[in-house]
């Protein structure tokens, strides 16, 4: 440590011993001073003209008057819908009330590579906002974006009748609007990295975004549960589903199944299991938002992290085969045999959920199972397009649920086309819905 760092004065931790050492020199202590010297020094300061209490007032009213403004000039900032404020009274120089306007300049916005470029400037690159001359204040400024909204809220959109899930383009353009209101948002929150945008359940700040449009971000699970959302909320917004026989969970059904799993696996009978409510309220259609009741599905997605390995990978847990497939688009890194081990609590636990709820004895699938459901259900891996990073699983699952579920090859998922994929889903995580066909 440099010895210029102990020069700022004592720590008031021990203020009040050196004040009282004062009056020690050579050994000797200073006797105190009697009333009548005392009131000599009054007199003398009065004299002066100097009052120490009046100027301690006028130095708290300056303070209070400096603390006033500055607050004004924050309240200024927040209100600023459409231009960005910058206040910065403690670093460098002032350029307080400076107006920095969003322009888009040359960036081409029929090229999802630039923009994203662009992005990745604005967002992966925090240096450049104190270069500008933003304040980083421990106080967050939270702006709702939008809410969840469940199922049974939703006005059905009229669509054309050949519009249909099975018409989704997974390469259709993003509009230029959509792009400019990306774009604005990324360019505000790089010069004020104090903003924290809510959407739904999500408090994003600058860091969700800055790793969604760089080239291997890591997605996190609210990433993926945004984008999962946003997929069973346009199935429920179309008024005429032409594929409706499947739901997807979210990133906390794996971790309920390990959890019941981790309880019950001293119990060898199935009467005997218990079953937490969080999964079977799952089964329900109750959770997550805009889920469907098992019942009416015959094919349940659900994202899961391959704790052990760092790794996302998609499951589908066909109810009508009693079995699970799982969607890796990095099989080299899990042998077979160590996959279906880490997925060993899925396939004991789905037989005993079911069962503890009678599933198979009511409702359509009542006598309509293809094998002995109570038993472990098999896991199965399947071929699927590979990545050529470490950090694109969690796009690759979000588009093989998407792509799945909707019956489309999913030939267009290919680590080339995942900037693209990470820049739409951007864009529809801050519009709030997921693009119809």
């Amino acid at each position: 440590m440099d010895d210029s760092e102990w020069d700022e004065g004592p720590s008031n931790r021990y203020e009040g011993e050196e004040k009282d050492e004062e009056g020690i020199e050579g050994g000797e202590v200073q006797r105190k001073p009697s009333e009548v010297e005392e009131a000599q020094r009054k007199r003398k300061e009065g004299d002066d003209g100097e009052d120490p209490q009046r100027k301690r007032r006028e130095g708290k009213e300056v303070k209070s008057k400096k603390s006033e403004e500055k607050e004004v000039q924050i309240k200024e900032c927040e209100e600023a819908d459409d231009e960005v404020v910058l206040v910065c009274d403690d670093i460098g120089e002032s350029t307080a009330g400076t107006t920095v306007e969003f322009n888009l300049g040359d960036i081409d916005l029929d090229q999802p590579t630039a923009v994203l470029s662009e992005l990745n400037v604005w967002l992966n690159d925090k240096g450049k906002a104190v270069e500008q001359g933003v304040q980083l204040r421990k106080r967050k400024r939270i702006i709702p974006m939008w809410k969840i909204i469940e199922a049974s809220e939703l006005v059905k959109k009229t669509v054309p009748e050949t519009t249909r899930l099975r018409m989704l383009d997974p390469m259709k353009a993003i509009p230029h609007d959509d792009m400019v209101k990306l774009l604005k948002l990324c360019w505000e929150w790089r010069l004020n990295p104090n903003l924290v945008m809510q959407f739904g359940h999500v408090e994003a700040e600058i860091e969700f975004f800055a790793s969604l449009v760089k080239a291997d971000g890591w997605l996190t699970g609210d990433h993926i549960d945004l984008g999962l959302y946003l997929i069973r909320k346009r199935q429920q917004d179309l008024e005429v589903v032409e594929i409706s026989n499947w739901t997807t969970t979210d990133v906390f059904f794996m971790n309920h199944i390990h959890t019941c799993f981790a309880d019950n696996k001293r119990k060898k009978e199935q009467a005997g299991w218990k079953i937490r409510n969080s999964l079977v309220n799952v089964v329900n259609g109750k959770v997550p938002a805009c889920g469907v009741d098992w019942q009416n599905v015959y094919k349940v997605y659900a994202p899961c992290m391959l704790t052990k390995h760092k790794n996302w990978v998609a499951l589908m847990i066909d109810l009508v085969k009693c079995e699970s497939k799982v969607y890796d688009s990095m099989v080299s890194l899990i042998p077979d045999e160590m996959l279906k081990e880490e997925l060993a609590p899925l396939s004991i636990t789905i037989p005993n959920l079911l069962n503890s709820i009678d599933f198979y004895e009511e409702g359509v699938y009542a006598n309509d199972c293809s094998r002995d459901w109570w038993c472990p259900w098999p896991i199965e891996r399947v071929d699927v397009p590979q990545q050529s990073n470490q950090g694109d699983c969690g796009m690759f699952v979000l588009k093989y649920i998407e792509l799945l579920s909707a019956e489309i090859p999913l030939a267009t998922c290919t680590a080339q086309n995942m900037p693209f994929f990470r820049l739409k889903l951007a864009a529809e995580i801050l519009r709030g819905d997921a693009y119809m066909p």
